[in-house]
């Protein structure tokens, strides 16, 4: 079993992902990015390209930018697809923490839960923190 991280957002965000994971993460998993809507190239045959070259043993984890974003839609056929799991709202956190599961098996459907709330969880107004921080310093 091989598990592949796929970071693909409109644009270049995945590139920029890829990059700041490669750089905190010293993940020795495959990364790929694809950035869509940058060569005029239809996302529908990079996406169809990518998801043929995984073997069925193959764990494949995909985080969109967006969930009602084209980039989400063209993978969403793919969720039928053994040890495949879809995600939108990709952030750094998410990605971090994906690349440091343990290899030694695949991620369940309820790990990946625990994966998406833990990084929403570090989604923060820290305007709110700084104030809370105040309060307490009086």
């Amino acid at each position: 079993m091989k598990r592949v991280l796929v970071l693909a957002s409109h644009h270049r965000m995945a590139e920029g992902l890829k990059d700041s994971l490669l750089f905190v993460s010293n993940t020795e998993m495959e990364v790929v990015a694809l950035s869509a809507y940058v060569d005029n190239q239809p996302i529908e045959d990079a996406v169809k390209q990518l998801m043929g070259g995984f073997a069925p043993e193959d764990e494949v984890v995909i985080l969109t930018d967006m969930t009602s974003g084209s980039v989400n839609q063209k993978f969403f056929p793919y969720v039928s697809h053994p040890h495949t799991h879809l995600v939108s709202g990709m952030n750094l956190p998410l990605a971090f923490t994906i690349a440091m599961e343990d290899t030694d098996d695949y991620i369940s459907a309820e790990r990946m839960r625990e994966i998406v709330e833990e990084s929403r969880a570090e989604m923060k107004y820290v305007n709110d923190l700084a104030s809370e921080g105040d309060d307490e310093d009086e």
